[in-house]
């Protein structure tokens, strides 16, 4: 089977299950947070954590409007709830804390992936 193929197959998969693409990124995200703080001490600079919150729930924010098909809300509520059950649930993973701040830059990463999203899919529709 030649890379295209495969290419083609993977894109299908993602229309067919739209949901896909965020469940995957979300498992991710738990996964990344049930790790214990290695050393909490470190941080190239103060608020790096923030970025790395605000990147990976952009991210989220793209594929959860993506699987509601376009609608901005649903998503976000369905984001925001998430990132509230991952602060909480990192309070209970050794070396982690749940943080307001954490989520705060999680709800903006959300809505910033969630109006990137909102772009291209006008964009599609008027190019």
């Amino acid at each position: 089977m030649s890379d295209r193929h495969r290419i083609k197959g993977i894109v299908r998969l993602f229309r067919r299950r739209r949901w896909l693409p965020a469940a995957v990124w979300a498992a991710a995200i738990l996964t990344v947070s049930s790790f214990p703080d290695p050393d909490p001490g470190f941080t190239l600079f103060p608020g790096c954590d923030k970025i790395l919150h605000f990147i990976e729930y952009s991210i989220l924010g793209v594929g959860l409007r993506y699987w509601s098909g376009g609608a901005g809300l649903p998503s976000l509520m369905g984001g925001a709830g998430f990132a509230a059950f991952d602060e909480f649930h990192q309070r209970f993973v050794p070396g982690r804390e749940a943080s307001l701040w954490d989520w705060v830059a999680d709800l903006a990463g959300l809505l910033v992936g969630s109006l990137i999203f909102g772009r291209f899919m006008r964009e599609g529709r008027d190019g």
